[in-house]
């Protein structure tokens, strides 16, 4: 009986990992699509809408974590099988290995990496400055119901009791 023994390539390797890179930026791009639903939910103020959306958002990071996962067991397959163990397998150490077409295709692929990390950073300061405005305006409200920062003194120099410049919502007489 014989025992086949497989022999895998540094472009085989090379090959899948990029299939894989392929793959969580495909479900990153999905992320992204995401957050500028939730950018626009922000905006309308569609509050349950948004919940909904933000189990999607946890399912897709869900999925890019188990993908994370897999990437990082087969990038540490290759520093093992390749003696690449000391090297940090960046993108520019990941493109040089790589043989041709397959180094040209990880070049188009780490662009795209750049510019999905770049339109991130831009859509999660865009919903963080939605976020703190939607905070800024619930306190306001907030403060004009309960009238929290009334200003001045309750008694007037004389001893009188002072009329309140302003009355909140639960200040006025039914």
């Amino acid at each position: 009986m014989f025992w086949g023994l497989v022999v895998v390539t540094l472009q085989a390797l090379l090959s899948d990992l990029f299939e894989l890179l392929r793959y969580e930026l495909d479900k990153y791009y999905e992320l992204l699509k995401i957050l500028y639903a939730e950018r626009d939910l922000l905006v309308k103020r569609e509050i349950k809408e948004l919940e909904e959306l933000i189990k999607d958002e946890e399912s897709t990071i869900q999925k890019i974590q188990k993908i994370e996962i897999t990437r990082d067991a087969l990038l540490t397959r290759l520093a093992t099988e390749e003696g690449l163990v000391d090297q940090s397998l960046n993108a520019t150490t990941i493109t040089s290995l790589a043989d041709e077409p397959l180094k040209s295709d990880y070049q188009r692929l780490f662009q795209r990496v750049e510019r999905v990390k770049r339109e991130f950073e831009f859509i999660n300061d865009t919903n963080k400055s939605l976020l703190e405005s939607e905070q800024e305006y619930a306190s306001f409200l907030v403060d004009e119901v309960m009238r929290i920062d009334e200003p001045g003194d309750t008694y007037q120099d004389d001893g009188h009791v002072r009329s309140p410049e302003g009355k909140g919502m639960f200040d006025h007489r039914i």
